[in-house]
Formats: structure tokens, sequence, C-alpha cells
């Protein structure tokens, strides 16, 4: 009887052992995923047509993403000179929401090409959307590589340029995809080993009575049955 019920748990454990690596594999494949598709967009941002505006007294560099190296936003304030100030924060502000519409883009896409397959994958999603870091990454990193303030009589304005280095930005996003994929993984690692040990620990087991496991290890009751009988254990 021991016997049994300690090939019983040994199944059960190598079961959790699978079903965490099965789900570490599918969580490194669409993380390896998100982060490719939004490096594509990163990168290839500046191929694409520019939008443009209008505006009386722009320099000709306003509103041109278009630097292979230097992902940027654009700012723009009437008045004064210190209107520089004011176009400053505003290019900052469009470039933090241009790094989130990046991520919101490629997840777009990925979730086109195939849902989420679990809870775990959910939540990578959504943790990989919603960066409460991503302001400060913006603001320690950005470089403002253009300002012009125009006065001549009919325009009084200013205009900036603030930019992040494509390769820092594509770095970053990576980073953070590394530790959000290993913190699930770990989660779910530990989650699987608690119920392991749990198990080890009941106090007695009645083999003629049907056990309830989980629903992930009932699903995989054939398979555990079928590797009874490949090493010649006993039918209860």
């Amino acid at each position: 009887m021991l016997k049994l019920l300690g090939k019983h748990v040994f199944l059960i454990g190598i079961f959790l052992i699978l079903t965490i690596h099965t789900t570490s594999a599918q969580l490194l494949g669409l993380a390896l995923s998100l982060g490719n598709t939004l490096a594509g967009y990163i990168f290839d941002i500046y191929l694409r047509t520019e939008n443009t505006l209008d505006i009386d007294g722009a320099p000709n560099w306003y509103l041109r993403n278009d630097d292979a190296e230097w992902d940027c936003a654009f700012g723009y304030a009437p008045g004064s000179l210190a209107s520089v100030e004011k176009a400053k924060t505003e290019a900052t502000k469009n470039l933090v929401a241009q790094q989130e519409q990046y991520v919101q883009s490629a997840i777009r896409d990925e979730v086109q090409r195939r849902k989420p397959r679990d809870e775990k994958e959910r939540q990578l999603v959504e943790q990989f959307r919603n960066d409460p870091e991503l302001k400060n990454f913006v603001t320690g990193q950005r470089q403002f590589l253009k300002i012009t303030y125009e006065d001549d009589g009919d325009v009084r304005a200013a205009f900036v340029k603030a930019c992040l280095s494509r390769e820092n930005v594509v770095a970053y996003q990576k980073e953070r995809l590394q530790k959000i994929t290993t913190k699930l993984s770990k989660n779910r690692a530990e989650s699987a080993f608690g119920e392991l040990e749990a198990r080890l620990n009941q106090p007695e087991l009645d083999l003629n009575t049907p056990t309830e496991f989980d629903s992930a290890a009932s699903k995989s009751k054939n398979a555990f049955e079928e590797l009874d009988q490949e090493i010649g254990l006993p039918s209860n």
C-alpha cells in the first residue's frame, strides 16, 4: 500500500514538474514573440509616413521621427520664451504615450495571432501592458535633441524634439519581459510544489476511496492510468 501510494505521489510530482516546464516554455515563447513584434514597431516607425501638422513657424524637423538611432516625440507651446519648458513637458508626455502605443500595438498583433492560452499568459499580457515605471524611464533617458524658439513678430512659440535611443528602449522592454516571465514561472512553481508538499504531508490515504485531485491533475487521470500500466502498477 505505501509503495503504491509512493508511486502515485511520484507520478503527481512528475506531472507537476512537466506542467511547470510546459507553462514556462509557453510564457517564454509568448514573451519572445511580444519582444520581437515590439522591436519591429520601435525600429521601423521611422520608415513609415509621418503625420504632419501645419503650424506657422514650425522648423523643418518638427514631427519628423525619421532617425534610425533615435525614437522621438515633439512638443509645441505658443507664448514667450518661458513656453520652452511647456514644450519640453509636452514632448516628454508625448514620448511616454508613444512608448505605450508601441506596446499596445505589439499586444494587439500577438492577440490577433493567437489568444492567450491560460491565466499565466493573460497575466503576462496585462503586466506587460501596464508599466508603472515607464514615465520614470522616459524622464531619465530622454534627450532634447532639438529646441527652437521662434519670435518673428507673427509667431512666438517653442518647438521641442525629445528622443530616446531605440536600442535603449528595446533593452528596457526586453528586461521587463524577462522579469515578468521569471516571476510568473516562479509563482507557478511555488504553487505546484506547495501542492505536492501538501499531498506528501497527508497523514493517511484510503486507496479504496476515490481522491479528488486538483482540476489539472484530474484532467491527467487517463495519462496516469496509462503510465501505471507501462510501469506495471496494479490498478485500484
